[in-house]
């Protein structure tokens, strides 16, 4: 799916970037509002949208002293499917964190980092996940593995996009820190927590074993 607007994967064009807009707010915006908001358009670009919406009764243009303002209709039996693709991306992380704890070994903090971090990533992006387990974890044996295998293809099922995860003990990811690895920098600029501490204070405790 596309990672950086999960609901353009339903609607590639501009009816996207209206009902995101839309579905933020319960109150109206006119169409001024609504394109300064969008990441996609103009007003002039999103004017027939806006015109076709309201034709299906999904969106409900109320007239107003200079225009109309435009509110989603959330009684329309549509409404919730829009609605569930405009908080895919949450739905993906919980879903995500939710396998995160069943690993074992357990792990003591697991992130997304890249482009759905920044909310950047497309349809043929990669779902990038860093984990530090507990110092038991084998990242190279036949179990770990197995489990990296499934949550790679339980990934791919929710969204069509593949996972790339790196996995770390506490020590060895310890020891990237202290060597002043890229890769630690790259993370924590834009890392989103699913479980464990944030990673500023990860960075911070575990470099504080190593003074």
């Amino acid at each position: 799916m596309d990672l950086s607007s999960p609901l353009r994967s339903l609607a590639p064009g501009l009816d996207s970037a209206v009902l995101e807009v839309l579905c933020r707010t319960e109150g109206g915006l006119n169409a001024v509002q609504i394109a300064r908001l969008s990441a996609r358009g103009t007003r002039v670009g999103q004017r027939p949208v806006l015109e076709r919406l309201v034709e299906h009764g999904l969106v409900i243009a109320d007239r107003a002293n200079t225009g109309f303002l435009y509110r989603l209709n959330r009684d329309h039996v549509l409404a919730p499917a829009v609605l569930t693709a405009a908080t895919a991306r949450r739905e993906v992380l919980d879903r995500l964190t939710s396998a995160c704890r069943r690993l074992d070994p357990r792990v003591v903090h697991a992130s997304v980092f890249g482009s759905l971090a920044r909310r950047e990533g497309g349809p043929t992006s990669d779902i990038d996940l860093l984990l530090v387990a507990v110092g038991g974890v084998d990242q190279h044996g036949d179990d770990w593995e197995s489990q990296m295998r499934r949550l790679d293809n339980d990934v791919l099922a929710w969204t069509g996009n593949r996972l790339q995860a790196l996995t770390f003990t506490e020590r060895r990811f310890t020891q990237l820190i202290t060597a002043g690895e890229p890769l630690i920098a790259t993370w924590s600029a834009d890392a989103v927590t699913l479980i464990g501490p944030q990673p500023a204070a990860l960075v911070a405790r575990l470099a504080g074993r190593t003074s």
